[in-house]
């Protein structure tokens, strides 16, 4: 009888392990989420587009899969993330500006590969005018303005 206890202890005690181990790893999964984001910048896209291509060259932060210079549409993935994500971009012209359509996969809650990508592209945009302004105006140049996007 007491070689039956130690079976039904043994049974508990693995049982409980499971029980514990099904409750910790939601707790310490870090979980995949692709941001779908869209911003309108008050640009051409032929600038905001050159500004993504100079992004997506940084072989540092990102290897690019495909770019698309007709449709404007290009495929990366982020160096150094743990799973190989393809992420992309595309650019849209809407009214006087450019509309940039980003899907980026984040890990985690900190959307960190996001705002980095729209950060370092905002970031050449404003260096590309900045040098634009510097070279003398070209006939039909438009002026400069604000390089964030204006997201509805």
């Amino acid at each position: 009888m007491s070689h039956a206890m130690a079976g039904d202890e043994m049974t508990r005690t693995i049982a409980a392990i499971f029980v514990i181990l099904l409750l910790a790893v939601p707790s310490h999964a870090k979980t995949k989420e692709l941001h779908s984001v869209k911003g309108i910048y008050p640009v051409s896209c032929d600038d905001l587009w050159s500004a993504v291509k100079e992004t997506l060259r940084n072989h540092d932060n990102y290897g690019l899969g495909s770019l698309n210079d007709l449709d404007l549409r290009a495929s990366f993935v982020v160096i150094g993330d743990l799973w190989v994500q393809t992420n992309r971009v595309a650019l849209i012209e809407k009214g006087n500006g450019c509309e940039m359509k980003a899907d980026v996969a984040d890990i985690g809650a900190e959307n960190t590969n996001y705002r980095q990508f729209r950060g370092r592209v905002q970031r050449e945009l404003a260096r590309m005018l900045s040098a634009k302004e510097k070279t003398p105006p070209q006939p039909g140049g438009q002026p400069k303005s604000e390089v964030g996007p204006q997201h509805q």
